[in-house]
C-alpha cells in the first residue's frame, strides 16, 4: 500500500513549551526528556486539524449531541478493521476510557463484590472501583520468551472461590504490549461465562498494532457467543493523538447492561465536548493514511530501541506487538529504583511499580527519531556509569 503521508512527517520536532503540556511540564526547567505518559509528540493528522478549525468557525461551543454521521463512521471502521458488525445503538459516548472503567464498576459490580485485574496493568485499573468493592490482583504470567499473557489456571482457581462479578481487561495490553491471540481470548471468555462474570475490555490501543505480524481480535469478535456479558471500551485518542480532547465510547450489545451503564454515567460523568466529537469523526473517516504511516514509524522506533539494547546485559526490552510503550526489565541494573536512576541522567520514564511491577520502566517512543535517539544515548550513559563504578 502506498503511503500518502511521508514517514519523515514524524521526524519533525515540535516544541511543546508554553502549551501547558502535562508530559513536558513535569520536567519544566530541567534537562530531562519526557518518555512517560502515553501522549505522542506528533502533530495531529491534517484532516483532524481542518475539522477542528471548521468547528471553531461557529462561535458557540455548547452542550453537543453525537453528530449524526459519527456512529456510522465507527460502524464502518470496525467492520473494515475487525470484521465486526455492530449496531450503532450499542454505542455509549463517554469523555474517556478511565471514567468508562469507573462507570463499569458502578454498573456491573455491587457493594462487597470482587473485581479482577491482571497486573502489571495501567494504574487506573487499581483505583476505578467503589470503596465498597475489592480489587483482586491476579498477575499475568511472563514466559521464557518474555511474552506476557493471562494466567488462566490462577483465574479459574479464583473464580471457583466465588464473589467475583467483574473482570477488567486491557487488550492490547498496557504496559506489556501484548496482543492476545483469538484462542487466549476465547479461553478467558469461557471461564467468565462459566462463572457468570461480566468482562469489560479496555481496547484503547487496538488501532495501534505496530507489529506487522500481529492481529488484534476484539474480545467481542474473538468470542461472539459471549457478547451478552462483554463491554468494549474504545477511543481514537491514543491512535490519533487526541487524548486532551476527551472522546471515547463503550460498545455494549446487551440492552440491559447498556441501560445499567448509562445509569452509572448519569450525574457523574460529563458529556463529550463538541471539539472532541469533530476531531473523532475526522479521525475515523479521514485519518487512515496518517495512521498507516504512523504504525510504520512506531515499529521502526521500537526496532531501534531493541537494537540499541541488544548487547546490554543490564536491560531487557520485552517483545511488543501494540502500543508505543516499550516495557523494559531493568532489574539487572541493581539500583533501588530504575525510574529515579534514569531520571538522574535526564530521561523521564514511567515507573514499573505504578503498574504493579517494580524493577521495570515503561518508555514512550511516540516521538521523533532524533528525540528518541537522544534519550537512548542518555540511558546508555547511565548504564555505563554503573559499569565504571
Amino acid at each position: 500500500m502506498s503511503q500518502s503521508v511521508p514517514l519523515n512527517t514524524f521526524d519533525t520536532v515540535l516544541s511543546r513549551l508554553d502549551t501547558d503540556s502535562l508530559k513536558w511540564d513535569k520536567y519544566k526547567g530541567q534537562d530531562i526528556l519526557p518518555f512517560w505518559v502515553a501522549d505522542m509528540d506528533f502533530a495531529m493528522a491534517q484532516p483532524i486539524q481542518d475539522a477542528l478549525k471548521q468547528r471553531l468557525e461557529h462561535p458557540i461551543q455548547g452542550y453537543t449531541l453525537t453528530p449524526d454521521a459519527l456512529p456510522g463512521a465507527i460502524k464502518a471502521f470496525l467492520s473494515n478493521e475487525y470484521n465486526w458488525d455492530i449496531d450503532p445503538e450499542w454505542l455509549v459516548w463517554i469523555p474517556g476510557v478511565v471514567c468508562g472503567l469507573s462507570a463499569s464498576c458502578r454498573a456491573f459490580a455491587k457493594p462487597g463484590d470482587h473485581i479482577v485485574v491482571n497486573p502489571p496493568i495501567y494504574h487506573h485499573f487499581f483505583d476505578s472501583h467503589e470503596s465498597s468493592q475489592t480489587i483482586d490482583r491476579l498477575p499475568l504470567r511472563c514466559g521464557n520468551d518474555h511474552r506476557w499473557t493471562w494466567n488462566l489456571t490462577a483465574l479459574e482457581e479464583r473464580l471457583q472461590q466465588g464473589g467475583v462479578s467483574l473482570l477488567l481487561l486491557c487488550s492490547p495490553h498496557n504496559p506489556t504490549g501484548t496482543v492476545f491471540t483469538q484462542q487466549e481470548v476465547q479461553s478467558l471468555m469461557k471461564l467468565a461465562d462459566a462463572y457468570d462474570v461480566t468482562v469489560v475490555s479496555d481496547e484503547i490501543h487496538c488501532d495501534l498494532v505496530i507489529n506487522p505480524k500481529a492481529t488484534h481480535y476484539p474480545t467481542a469478535v474473538a468470542a461472539p457467543e459471549f457478547n451478552e456479558r462483554t463491554v468494549t471500551l474504545m477511543s481514537g485518542s491514543k491512535t490519533w493523538n487526541l487524548a486532551g480532547l476527551n472522546c471515547s465510547f463503550a460498545i455494549i450489545p446487551d440492552a440491559e447492561k447498556r441501560d445499567a451503564y448509562k445509569n452509572a454515567l448519569h450525574s457523574t460523568v460529563p458529556a463529550v465536548p463538541p471539539l472532541a466529537f469533530a476531531a473523532t469523526e475526522a479521525a475515523y473517516t479521514q485519518g487512515g493514511p496518517w495512521r498507516e504511516s504512523l504504525l510504520t514509524y512506531l515499529w521502526q522506533n521500537y526496532e531501534h530501541i531493541v537494537q540499541r539494547f541488544a548487547d546490554v546485559a543490564e536491560i531487557t526490552v520485552h517483545p511488543l506487538d501494540a502500543t508505543y510503550l516499550a516495557w523494559i526489565d531493568a532489574n539487572n541494573l541493581n539500583v533501588e529504583n530504575p525510574q529515579v536512576f534514569f531520571e538522574s541522567f535526564g530521561v523521564g520514564l514511567s515507573d514499573g511499580d505504578q503498574f504493579g511491577q517494580p524493577g521495570f520502566v515503561r518508555l514512550n517512543f511516540a516521538c521523533p527519531r532524533a528525540t528518541l535517539e537522544e534519550g537512548l544515548n542518555r540511558m546508555m550513559t547511565a548504564v555505563e556509569s554503573l559499569r565504571v563504578q
